[in-house]
C-alpha cells in the first residue's frame, strides 16, 4: 500500500470513529447546562425558556418563576406553541436530570429546535442549592392526566417468556446514569428487540415509562420487587 493510501485508509477510519462518538454521546456531552449557570441566565437581560417536564403536583409544590409546565409525554403535542422559541435557548428540567436529557432528543431531532439544553442534576439540585423558587399555580393537568403521563397505554405483562437481548444493570446508580444507559442501550438494537432494565433508583419508576412511552417504544413489564428493586423490559419499535 502507498504512503497516500495508508493515509487516507487511517483517515476514513478516524472520521467514521469520530461520527460514532458523535452519534452515541452528543446528548451527553454538549445538551446540559448547570444550575449556577442557568442561574445566571436567569437574572441576565435574555432567560432562556424554561421548560419544566415534572408532574404537575411537583410543579405545583416548588418550581423556578416563570418556567413552563409541558410534561415530557405532552412536549409533541406544543410544537406549534413553542415554535416563537425554535431560535431560541430552551432549558429542560425534571427531579434529577435524567428525563430531562430525553427531552432535549424529542425537541431537537422531532421539532427542530436549535438551542436545547438539560438542567444536570436537575431540579433536586436547584432547591438543594438554595436557589429561587415559587409555588402553586394552577396547572391544566388532571390526577387521570399524570397517570397516563407515567404509564402510557401500554399492557404490562410480568409473564413475558420472549427474548431478551441486552441488559441495563443500573444497580446503586442514580438519575441520571439509569436513563443515559438505557437510552444508549436500546439505540443499539434492532427494531424489535427488548431490552431489560434493573435499577434501584425510585425515580426511575416514573423516568423510565414516561421515556419510553415519548418515544413511541413499549413498555413490556415494569415490575417493583422490593422498595429499591425495579425491573423494566422495553422493546423498541423504531
Amino acid at each position: 500500500m502507498s504512503v497516500m493510501g495508508y493515509y487516507f485508509k487511517n483517515m476514513i477510519r478516524y472520521w467514521r470513529k469520530t461520527f460514532k462518538m458523535m452519534f452515541l454521546y452528543r446528548r451527553s456531552e454538549w445538551s446540559e447546562i448547570t444550575v449556577d449557570e442557568l442561574f445566571e441566565r436567569f437574572n441576565s437581560n435574555q432567560p432562556p425558556l424554561i421548560i419544566d417536564i415534572r408532574t404537575p403536583k411537583e410543579f405545583a409544590d416548588e418550581h423556578i418563576r416563570n418556567s413552563r409546565l409541558i410534561p415530557i409525554s405532552h412536549l409533541k403535542s406544543n410544537f406549534d406553541d413553542l415554535q416563537p422559541f425554535k431560535e431560541k435557548e430552551i432549558v429542560t428540567i425534571c427531579p434529577g436530570g435524567g428525563l430531562s436529557l430525553v427531552a432535549v432528543d424529542i425537541l431537537v431531532d422531532e421539532g427542530g429546535f436549535k438551542n436545547v439544553k438539560s438542567l444536570k442534576r436537575g431540579m433536586d439540585l436547584w432547591i438543594e442549592k438554595g436557589y429561587p423558587t415559587t409555588t402553586g399555580e394552577d396547572t391544566t393537568y388532571s390526577p387521570d392526566d399524570i397517570e397516563s403521563i407515567v404509564t402510557g397505554t401500554h399492557s404490562l405483562d410480568k409473564k413475558y417468556v420472549g427474548d431478551v437481548h441486552d441488559v441495563v444493570d443500573a444497580h446503586g446508580l442514580s438519575c441520571p446514569q439509569p436513563i443515559m444507559r438505557s437510552v444508549k442501550a436500546l439505540r443499539a438494537l434492532e427494531i424489535g428487540q427488548v431490552l431489560e432494565i434493573l435499577t434501584t433508583d425510585p425515580g426511575s419508576k416514573a423516568d423510565i415509562p414516561a421515556w419510553v412511552h415519548s418515544t413511541g417504544h413499549e413498555l413490556l413489564t415494569f415490575e417493583e420487587r422490593g422498595p429499591k428493586d425495579f425491573r423494566f423490559l422495553v422493546r423498541r419499535l423504531k
